[in-house]
């Protein structure tokens, strides 16, 4: 299928005109309705779709990177300085940050970690919970004259704080002008996945310590204090009561490594029936729980916290992840922010345990 440029095109001499005269506007409007500059675009200039309905080539800000001959990749890719001195300016601060959320799910994405992730407004969220205990009652049958087993959906007592956390970054722009861009993608990538990690440890502690409305999880561990062994695997798996099971655990790196260390996960059997799980559901043979193992770089040591992510845990969000625009483009990255406001809140409380060991 060929591609029809015709639009992009004509949006070009737009991007053109707001890079020569450093105007913002795109980016005001995008942040004004909670969009990045690169869904504006989009609406701007669709990408055609497949029968399916999947987009079909490069979206609306590839385009332009395309018809503005700015390649990010290869022998012809651009320095950081060909945007400055092209007429493409005020795609560099969404460059940036696309670069950044593509580094952020990279290594660690901590998306695979969340029940839902829901856009907020105020600074402030009160939180909504499942109330499980009537709902455990046997068979969900009325008997004659009894009232059916209830789920209740209920807000906690106290709100929560949205929270605005992110990263700066300062970059010599004497030291970046020079470098092609599929070498200064590099570092956004590994800016992306630090802010991946600093996630990664908030959802932890929310497990452990609560996320301020709730407390933390219950400690499960009832095995041999300071020694880890496939028992307390095993009870950590099945501490938690269905429709929950564990899906993933998290913990320091030294933590991790002693369950990577047990004897049960020198078997090449196990991982054949972890295999099976995978695509049919049968647990016969298998050794291992069926749970990623997720490092925590700010962790407690000798306490795991574990959840299945379907249930736990959800993400309030007042402002997605945003670059500094101005920045960027008036001070040529000599120092500008990537931030992100959002707060994480406990959605079921028997689908998270900890393991204090």
């Amino acid at each position: 299928m060929s591609l029809d440029f015709s639009q992009a095109e004509s949006l070009k001499s737009t991007v053109v005109r707001h890079s020569r005269a450093g105007d913002l506007s795109l980016y005001a409007e995008a942040q004004e309705r909670g969009m990045t500059l690169s869904e504006l675009l989009e609406e701007l200039d669709p990408t055609p779709a497949s029968r399916e309905g999947l987009p079909e080539g490069p979206d609306a800000f590839a385009r332009q990177m395309l018809v503005l001959g700015l390649a990010g990749t290869g022998r012809r890719a651009i320095t950081v300085e060909d945007f400055y001195l092209g007429g493409g300016l005020i795609l560099l601060p969404e460059y940036i940050q696309r670069e950044i959320e593509r580094g952020y799910r990279m290594v660690q994405d901590p998306t695979e970690l969340l029940a839902a992730s829901v856009p907020v407004g105020g600074p402030s969220v009160k939180p909504i919970y499942i109330k499980t205990a009537g709902a455990k009652e046997s068979l969900a049958q009325r008997a004659e004259g009894a009232a059916y087993p209830g789920v209740q959906l209920l807000y906690r007592e106290k709100e929560a704080a949205v929270v605005d956390k992110g990263r700066r970054f300062d970059f010599s722009y004497r030291v970046i002008r020079g470098q092609r861009l599929d070498e200064f993608r590099v570092f956004l990538w590994w800016i992306g996945a630090q802010l991946a990690y600093d996630e990664i440890d908030e959802i932890y502690g929310v497990i452990v310590n609560g996320d301020g409305t709730s407390p933390g999880a219950t400690d499960v561990f009832a095995g041999t204090p300071g020694t880890w062994a496939y028992s307390d695997m095993v009870h950590l798996a099945l501490s938690f009561d269905v429709p929950a099971h564990m899906t993933h655990i998290i913990g320091t790196k030294e933590d991790i490594e002693k369950i990577l260390n047990l004897t049960q996960y020198q078997d090449p059997d196990t991982w054949h029936a972890a295999e099976l799980f995978a695509r049919q559901g049968r647990y016969q043979g298998l050794l291992p729980m069926n749970a990623k193992l997720v490092v925590s770089p700010n962790a407690t040591a000798t306490k795991f916290a574990a959840l299945d992510k379907r249930f736990a845990i959800r993400e309030s969000v007042a402002q997605p992840l945003m670059i500094e625009a101005e920045k960027v483009i008036s001070q040529k990255l000599e120092s500008a922010v990537i931030s992100k406001e959002s707060v994480y809140t406990i959605m079921v409380d028997d689908a998270l345990k900890v393991s204090d060991y």
